[in-house]
């Protein structure tokens, strides 16, 4: 069976260098029941809702690429707690948001199962 810790470190590594690298990413790593929460905002079940939501957040912001820095990591068995700033820029490379949050992520092999980010809505994006 595949690092859960690594298979995750890889899954942000594949972001790069566009928004249609990270969306090809996620329809590779997740399945029909993976559960993607933006807790407080939104939840998703399978890619192609992912995918949908994805849309409707680049049509508010001009995304062409992301960048996950990853501030702190730890796992156990199958779960991935991360500590990060995902940086999304435009098509000139302007950073248009800057999110501080936490993730966990539930994994089987290279396939996420579950994942969900936690950071201030109150204080919306950029």
């Amino acid at each position: 069976m595949a690092d859960a810790q690594a298979e995750v470190l890889a899954f942000f590594d594949e972001w790069k260098p566009t928004l249609a690298n990270m969306m090809a990413s996620m329809e590779k790593r997740f399945t029909d029941q993976t559960v993607w929460e933006n807790v407080g905002i939104s939840k998703t079940t399978g890619f192609a809702e992912a995918k949908d939501f994805m849309d409707g957040f680049a049509q508010m912001y001009p995304i062409e690429s992301g960048e996950v820095i990853v501030h702190h990591v730890a796992s156990s068995g199958n779960v991935v707690l991360t500590e990060r700033t995902d940086n999304f820029r435009d098509k000139g490379g302007r950073l248009i948001i800057s999110l501080k949050l936490m993730g966990v992520f539930e994994m089987d092999g290279d396939k996420i199962i579950s994942w969900r980010d936690y950071f201030d809505t109150a204080k919306g994006f950029g």
